[in-house]
């Protein structure tokens, strides 16, 4: 972060524009985040929702058609029971009931060996819708024994109606079906209510396989549809079809969700669950069969689920991002304009720097501190070219005083070495006057008593010009080092003066 604001540091005003934005981009990214979880949580309930809708919608409409099956079954029952002294009766009843209801493909009534002794062994009244027309048969030969089928047997045993798995006929004579099929049993009773044969209608996969196909609540979710004991009756895989169960793949590689899930499905519970199926996180919702004991399950993945999510949150950044950028540059801009005078005052500061106290300034009634910084530049401008204007005076005035401070002190120099050599030729001048008075002084001393008046006063004569000449010259020393000091008082009251 510290880098992020350091960037071109010499602009202020960009590094306020990151700042600026910097702050926002932390306060908008808080709230994104925020509110894509909230927003990913309501995808994923829109997404249950959606999913269970439809597959509820599903198992309604299969349970509803298996219902409506189960009545026209249960009803022409009834009538088969009050025919059955009428074998030929049947081949009627079993076109009867398919041309009534056009979802059904087959309708088998078949009865026990040898229940019409007339008939033979079999007697089974086959009819089958192909599409264009409903074809009817005599079923029933040792080729094809039906007392061992599934739809006939079970539900005889049982003694009540009974969905059977789907199954494939293997009949080669006659009509030939090659569509699996699944049959709502039941048995017929006679007036003794004894169990004297079957009657079953049948439903082809197909049926429930596009029925179930069609509960794809996403482009790519798909359907599953299993049997009672686990085995796939509808599969976009159709190489697994009936020939392997939610199980199979288990027992090669365990998978602990995937047998939670075929548990709950062949036990009739309905739910939902998150888990892996081919490498990819995946929804699955699961719902049985009121009627079959099957049960069918939407498998949605989640990247179908959360594609509104992920474009939606897509576009947002992109938006955000765009936005974050026009803010940046707004920013910049205003605050660029906003600092302009700041510019103009550092070019100012550089040029008086240089040296250059004449830039102009500019004149603002802005009321903020940007607007005070420059009415306070402007007075602190005027103030430091007056001081600068005095010391340049006071400079030219020192100036002055030191080129006559040199004088003085080269005069003073001149004056010592004149008072110098005037000492010293005073000193030599006065030798030979105070050698005189000093000699002529001693002859008065020694021959006082041998001088003539004449010579004495000739003596004395010489002693008083010896001795003015010599009060003459110590007048003359007495001037010059009265002089000397004069000028000695005079430099050290300039050299205060500069000092000042």
């Amino acid at each position: 972060m510290k880098k992020l604001f350091q960037y071109n540091g010499r602009s202020l005003s960009t590094r306020l524009s990151l700042g600026v934005v910097f702050f926002v981009t932390v306060i908008f990214v808080a709230v994104f985040i925020m509110m894509f979880s909230q927003a990913r949580e309501l995808v994923r309930k829109e997404a249950w929702g959606k999913a269970t809708k439809t597959l509820d919608g599903t198992v309604l409409h299969i349970d509803n058609t298996l219902r409506k099956v189960e009545i026209a079954a249960n009803n022409m029952l009834d009538v088969i029971e009050q025919h059955l002294d009428q074998p030929d009766k049947m081949f009627e009843l079993s076109r009867q009931i398919l041309q009534s209801n056009p979802e059904l493909t087959g309708c088998s009534i078949s009865f026990a060996p040898y229940y019409y002794k007339e008939k033979g062994r079999y007697f089974s009244a086959y009819s089958y819708n192909n599409g264009d027309s409903i074809q009817t048969e005599q079923e029933g030969t040792d080729n094809y024994q039906y007392h061992y089928m599934d739809w006939y047997l079970i539900p005889k045993l049982l003694n009540r109606p009974y969905w059977i798995e789907p199954f494939k006929e293997d009949a080669e004579e006659g009509i030939v079906v090659k569509e699996i099929f699944s049959s709502y049993s039941q048995p017929i009773h006679d007036k003794e209510g004894q169990s004297v044969g079957t009657f079953s209608v049948d439903i082809c996969l197909d049926w429930f396989s596009e029925t179930v196909s069609k509960a794809k609540p996403y482009p790519h979710s798909y359907c599953i549809l299993l049997g009672k004991g686990g085995t796939y009756l509808v599969h976009p895989d159709t190489t697994k079809l009936f020939y392997e169960t939610i199980f199979t793949r288990v027992l090669e590689k365990p998978d602990s969700m995937q047998t939670k899930l075929g548990e709950a499905m062949i036990h009739g519970e309905s739910g939902n669950m998150e888990m892996t199926v081919g490498g990819e996180q995946c929804y699955v919702f699961f719902r049985p069969f009121k009627n079959t004991g099957w049960s069918v399950a939407i498998i949605c993945p989640e990247r179908d689920i959360y594609e509104g999510y992920r474009q939606l949150r897509s576009s947002v950044i992109w938006i955000s991002l765009i936005s974050v950028l026009s803010v940046l540059f707004f920013c910049w801009m205003v605050v660029r304009s906003r600092l302009k005078p700041l510019r103009h005052l550092v070019r100012v500061t550089r040029s008086i720097a240089d040296g250059q106290f004449s830039a102009e300034d500019v004149s603002t009634d802005r009321p903020d501190e940007i607007g005070q910084l420059q009415r306070s530049f402007k007075t602190m401008r005027q103030s430091l070219v007056n001081y600068i204007e005095e010391v340049r005076q006071q400079t030219k005035m020192l100036e002055q005083r030191n080129k006559e401070l040199k004088t003085a002190s080269e005069q003073a120099k001149e004056a010592e070495r004149m008072k110098t050599s005037v000492l010293h030729k005073m000193s030599n001048d006065i030798v030979a006057p105070v050698a005189d008075i000093s000699a002529n002084t001693s002859r008065i001393f020694d021959q006082q008593q041998q001088l003539t008046d004449d010579e004495f006063a000739e003596t004395v004569n010489l002693i008083q010009m010896d001795a003015k000449q010599v009060t003459q010259m110590l007048d003359d020393l007495l001037r010059t080092v009265q002089e000397e000091e004069h000028q000695q008082t005079m430099l050290n009251e300039m050299e205060k003066c500069e000092d000042e």
